[in-house]
């Protein structure tokens, strides 16, 4: 199958999944993929509980909602992509965005494009030092970063060997999912209030998604961008 019958395959899929488990499916889908990854991008459902969490500041809720829910997809979803779409899944992840009640899942497949080559882009090696910096700020050095555009409106960071004695700890004694969250609110933060373009990019950011693969000592940092903006006359 083509990229784009893929893509909508998947698409309609995570539609019908919605509808079927929660019986309200998200307003939006877009599916984005290349030789290194998939990603599922579910904009606005649940709208008006979810909004009403926001306003009480009911984040603990939800969270834990959107966790559950998600979370319970996952397993089918990854299946489908794998029995029905022939892509075989090496590791996923999600992560949201509460301005626009967004979600983002990562699937990253096996034997991804970018541990094969580089495929350089204007100010890489800039962006690269900036994500290292901010990083060592918050914990380690990254041991190798690698990134990539997808069709020109996702620009994927993916960081190895990050992890410090401390979390690996941690995850050793089955406190992974406590981690996970201490870790997006701290590192999200630097990265949504610090983005490493300076100017290189000349279009909005919509959203920021950060998740980890805590086995592979990898994490996965997606700026998703807007439509290019005009310059002035």
């Amino acid at each position: 199958m083509s990229n784009n019958t893929v893509s909508e395959t998947i698409r309609y899929k995570t539609l019908s999944l919605f509808a079927e488990h929660f019986g309200i499916s998200p307003a939006r889908v877009n599916v984005t993929l290349d030789d290194s990854c998939i990603m599922i991008g579910a904009e606005r459902f649940l709208q008006p509980l979810v909004e009403s969490m926001i306003l009480e500041e009911s984040h603990g809720a939800l969270q834990s909602m959107r966790e559950l829910m998600v979370g319970y997809l996952m397993p089918e979803l990854c299946r489908f992509v794998q029995d029905d779409c022939g892509m075989k899944i090496e590791s996923q992840g999600y992560d949201w965005n509460d301005q626009d009640l967004s979600c983002l899942i990562f699937m990253v497949l096996h034997e991804p494009a970018f541990l094969r080559e580089n495929i350089p882009y204007p100010e890489q090696n800039k962006i690269h030092r900036h994500i290292a910096s901010l990083t060592y700020d918050m914990q380690r050095f990254p041991e190798k970063i690698y990134s990539f555009w997808i069709e020109q409106r996702l620009l994927v960071i993916v960081r190895d060997g990050t992890m410090t004695s401390v979390e690996k700890a941690l995850i050793e004694d089955c406190h992974s999912e406590i981690l996970r969250v201490s870790k997006r609110r701290v590192e999200k933060a630097r990265f949504c209030e610090e983005p490493p373009f300076d100017g290189i990019v000349n279009r909005g950011i919509k959203g920021v998604y950060l998740d980890w693969v805590f086995p592979d000592d990898r994490s996965l940092l997606v700026y998703v961008f807007g439509s290019v903006q005009k310059m002035a006359p």
